[in-house]
């Protein structure tokens, strides 16, 4: 291990630079315990890795990674740090392209396979927590379409808890998409506002334990694109009782894979 002493340096300056613009040298960062060991459990690639003597304890977790670590100073790291409580380490990591291999998964017909698909989600807090939840429902494909921001933007890996580097991520052009779907017989279920008149109830709503299903979610101002409510073979609503028609697209999310789940698996 190394220490700097100056915000100066050279490896300094290169971290402030992937802070202010996406995708620098293919270059992200992350910050925090938790999500730097889910990263290197996903099998991403450490460059280089920053620690505060005075916050961070965990030295066996790094320990392998001693000759890219480096040491800085409290004011320095409170400099650079994006939230307190990140245990006093900010690493550099190197992307993994998700595009173009959702083509090479193939469904078994033995089990009944939930896939996630999300359509144009806007905020990057609302993409971390989906994440986060496709991870406690044991989702394992997840596809982005439309995206509208950096997948490994900081706040879709911190809301994440870092479960974006360890899920069965894609990023596909919609008509691949749905040519991944026919292909391998899997029921589209589009999620709609209460006013569109196909919309379903989701408490109506059954779903059988012996068809693969994707869910898909859209974006937090428009909903769920055309093409998708076109194609889909059903689309559900959660019911409303107040003025508001809408929820957060997490907590609606949390609402639907759950019922799909108990009624898979708990159900009388």
């Amino acid at each position: 291990m190394k220490k700097i002493c100056s915000i100066q340096n050279t490896k300094i300056k290169d971290l402030i630079k992937i802070y202010q613009k996406k995708n620098y040298m293919n270059i992200f960062f992350v910050e925090g315990i938790k999500e730097f060991e889910m990263a290197i459990k996903g099998k991403f690639l450490p460059k280089k890795i920053f620690i505060c003597e005075k916050i961070f304890h965990k030295y066996n977790m790094i320990e392998p990674f001693y000759s890219i670590t480096f040491i800085i100073s409290m004011k320095n790291f409170k400099k650079l740090a994006y939230r307190e409580n990140s245990g006093g380490i900010i690493a550099l990591f190197k992307e993994k392209k998700y595009i173009n291999q959702l083509k090479n998964i193939k469904i078994s017909n033995k089990n009944s396979s939930l896939i996630l698909i999300l359509d144009g989600i806007e905020k990057p807090g609302n993409i971390g927590a989906m994440l986060r939840i496709a991870d406690a429902t044991n989702i394992h494909i997840i596809i982005l379409c439309n995206m509208k921001t950096y997948v490994y933007n900081s706040n879709i890996i911190r809301c994440s808890l870092g479960s974006l580097f360890t899920r069965k991520i894609f990023m596909e052009e919609i008509e691949s998409i749905m040519y991944w779907l026919q292909k391998n017989k899997i029921k589209i279920i589009a999620t709609g506002f209460n006013k569109h008149k196909k919309a379903i109830n989701l408490y109506h709503t059954q779903f059988p334990h012996n068809n693969h299903i994707a869910i898909v979610f859209g974006s937090e101002s428009k909903g769920v694109s055309n093409f998708w409510l076109k194609k889909a073979n059903k689309i559900i609503t959660i019911p409303m009782f107040g003025n508001i028609d809408s929820l957060n697209v997490s907590n609606a999310m949390s609402i639907i894979i759950y019922e799909i789940l108990r009624q898979r698996n708990y159900a009388i």
